[in-house]
């Protein structure tokens, strides 16, 4: 057995309270990335039209929605960048320095000088924070998982994987509410100085991420690759080299949990609030209470996958959102207040969340130990730009040349078959 074998099974030796205490920083500083991230993709689909392009238009939010999908495009340098130290120097310490650059990327948008002021340089500044944000998220989720999977004991990633990932909907909550409340201001103050609150909170919050991360330990299973000597120099190269379609097959498995949850995060809001009338307050706060609720349910379909198996519940879970996509716009078509909350609380922590809870543990299983931060950020990330940032403008774009929201559910359709591709032609590996 070699030395990296041999450190996978040494996990289950540390403390109980070692275990806790590296989950609990974990997912603190995974709530605040995601806060930071998913701001932006709030204001995109409320308010960065007007404020930074000088229109209402859907040409306004298509620009809009561009820049948004800006972020997505640099998450791949981010991923091989942050994987490469992930694999040299730890888990650990890149997980501080990607919370502090998103931190910052995000209280300066709050900061920003709007189309009004300076003109075409608003929009251009704002892509700078946004590819900044782009590039830190794209060390953050494979790092937060890692630490966590790889100090699991056995028959556990699955929910120790899942854990750090719930951030993601618990972070949507807090910049969900946040949001909520300041659109509560009349349009003129929430247009003026009301909309830069949620943004220049991060300052505050990334001192907080920052702190709840300091005391992390390094994963027994990078101390052991370490100790051993068994670094790989190149990371990006011998995992392209030895593990190819282990990096399709990441991709391929965030597929539709991308489509899916960035159409509802955006497009859907964009689509609800414009085309429908909804009001913008009842659909953040039915978003932030079904993100509310991935609390609970991204660790539940992580525990089920421990004993079910990745492979089934993932499957289900796109079953079950292949099933749902024309009955989601349907009710948010009907207007009415509870079943737009019906909607959303089937479609993120149900449908979503059975393909996405698994997603962790499910794509650090598909790589050697020396290179899984690389191959997971690497592979996830490139998903991620391809698929998950292109997602809004595509559904905008679809809805905008037909007029029908037809298009937009095959578009969900096509993502949940390339997914379950991805996953039915790889093995089972809950059990390894």
């Amino acid at each position: 057995m070699s030395n990296s074998a041999v450190a996978e099974t040494q996990v289950s030796q540390k403390r109980p309270s070692s275990q806790r205490r590296t989950m609990v920083a974990s997912t603190v500083g995974t709530v605040m990335e995601w806060y930071d991230f998913n701001l932006y993709g709030l204001g995109s689909a409320l308010i960065f039209g007007p404020l930074f392009f000088g229109s209402s238009s859907t040409g306004a939010t298509l620009a809009s929605f561009a820049t948004f999908a800006v972020g997505f495009a640099a998450r791949p340098i981010g991923g091989v960048i942050f994987g490469h130290l992930g694999d040299r120097i730890g888990r650990k310490y890149v997980l501080l320095i990607t919370m502090l650059v998103m931190g910052l990327a995000t209280a300066l948008v709050g900061a920003l000088p709007t189309h009004a002021a300076i003109g075409i340089w608003a929009p251009v500044l704002l892509i700078v924070l946004r590819v900044a944000q782009g590039i830190a998220v794209g060390g953050e989720f494979a790092g937060a998982t890692l630490l966590t999977v790889e100090n699991a004991p056995p028959g556990r990633r699955g929910l120790y994987g899942a854990i750090p990932a719930m951030g993601t909907g618990a972070g949507f909550v807090l910049a969900s509410a946040v949001f909520g409340l300041v659109t509560m201001l009349p349009d003129e103050a929430f247009l003026s100085w009301g909309w830069r609150i949620p943004f220049l909170l991060s300052f505050g919050l990334v001192l907080f991420g920052l702190w709840a991360r300091r005391s992390i330990e390094e994963t027994p299973v990078f101390a052991g690759i370490e100790d051993a000597g068994e670094k790989v120099r190149f990371p990006l190269l011998h995992t392209l080299r030895t593990q190819p379609s282990a990096v399709v097959r990441t991709m391929g498995i965030t597929v539709s949990g991308f489509i899916w949850g960035y159409l509802i995060q955006a497009f859907a809001l964009s689509y609800a609030t414009t085309t429908l009338d909804i009001p913008k307050s009842t659909m953040l706060w039915a978003v932030a209470l079904a993100s509310a609720l991935e609390i609970g349910t991204i660790p539940l379909w992580g525990l089920l996958s421990d004993k079910i198996g990745r492979r089934t519940m993932v499957t289900i879970g796109l079953v079950c959102t292949g099933a749902f996509v024309f009955p989601f716009f349907e009710l948010l078509e009907t207007r009415s207040t509870p079943l737009i909350f019906l909607a959303l609380i089937i479609a993120i922590p149900i449908c979503k969340d059975m393909v996405f809870g698994p997603q962790a543990a499910l794509v650090a299983e598909q790589f050697d130990v020396r290179v899984r931060y690389t191959g997971v950020s690497t592979g996830r990330e490139i998903g991620g730009a391809l698929f998950g940032g292109t997602a809004p403008f595509i559904g905008t774009a679809l809805h905008a040349a037909t007029g029908s929201i037809t298009p937009v559910a095959l578009y969900v359709l096509a993502g949940c078959a390339v997914t379950a591709i991805a996953v039915l032609t790889g093995r089972e590996t809950a059990h390894d």
